[in-house]
């Protein structure tokens, strides 16, 4: 064998697992020199055959092909030209179908989707931090969706929530007191929600938060005439966006997130494939 082991990685997707693989196998060798080559997104014979043609007799292929026909092909060919080859996926594959009495969809690529999803996530999930409380008021403009509402009407949680199902949201909390910014009115109006909630109920949590923080004593903060007063102003901003007004009342945080989703996919049909 050449001092320089040729590894041949053939894929129908990205390649990525394949790397690792080798990866863990080589490190188990400190002083085996490899040279890698990746050849991703195969989706033909030919494409296959022209990889083969041009290979080194001495190289090993590791391949991650979920397609039936091409692994079948690229191991005849392999097998043809006296070239080692390791179908790690197809191994795991048949060993599952085995075990399971099931049949794998082999389609390529589900690898890189989940992947692509899951740092989609946490993209989200840093924007909503970002952003929470109106911190930065520049984030509403990249936003697919704004919340708006006075103190205590679940909009960071509820911003969390939509945030792990790969939405990105910022949220501003209403005060009568504190001027709105203008980046909000620049913000498409199907993107705004507005929540609100039941001026009695909002008075217990706001007590009940009072009292978590060990404050003592009668306060604005959860008054009721204090309350309305705010809820008012809260409905008289969300007339001036024009946007769409949830009552948090009744709802778990959760549900009211799944409300968002559905009137968000109403306005906007053709995003739910990328949030999906």
């Amino acid at each position: 064998m050449e001092d320089v082991l040729t590894i041949v990685i053939i894929s129908d997707s990205t390649g990525e697992t394949a790397i690792n693989y080798i990866k863990s196998v080589t490190s188990q060798f400190p002083d085996l020199e490899t040279r890698v080559i990746r050849k991703p997104d195969i989706s033909s014979k030919a494409e296959l055959d022209i990889i083969m043609d041009g290979l080194d007799k001495e190289s090993v292929i590791v391949m991650t092909i979920a397609n039936k026909d091409l692994a079948l092909h690229l191991r005849a060919r392999a097998k043809k030209e006296n070239i080692i080859v390791l179908d790690i996926l197809s191994y795991g594959i048949n060993k599952f179908e085995e075990l399971t009495g099931m049949k794998a969809i082999r389609q390529p690529g589900l690898t890189r989707t989940l992947s692509t999803g899951y740092f989609n996530m946490i993209n989200a999930i840093e924007f909503a931090i970002k952003y929470d409380d109106g911190k930065d008021p520049r984030g509403f403009l990249d936003s697919d969706i704004v919340l708006v509402g006075v103190s205590r009407t679940s909009k960071t949680p509820t911003t969390m929530i939509l945030a792990t199902k790969n939405f990105k949201v910022s949220n501003l909390p209403l005060l009568p007191e504190s001027e709105i910014p203008q980046e909000l009115f620049e913000v498409d109006p199907d993107r705004v929600i507005g929540l609100v909630i039941d001026p009695d109920k909002l008075s217990n949590i706001r007590s009940q938060r009072t009292k978590t923080l060990g404050l003592m004593g009668e306060s604005k903060y959860f008054d009721k005439e204090r309350i309305k007063y705010e809820l008012d102003y809260a409905m008289e901003v969300f007339k001036d966006l024009d946007c769409k007004v949830i009552d948090v009342t009744e709802n778990t945080i959760e549900q009211t997130a799944t409300e968002i989703i559905e009137y968000y996919f109403e306005k906007f049909p053709e995003e739910r494939e990328e949030k999906s």
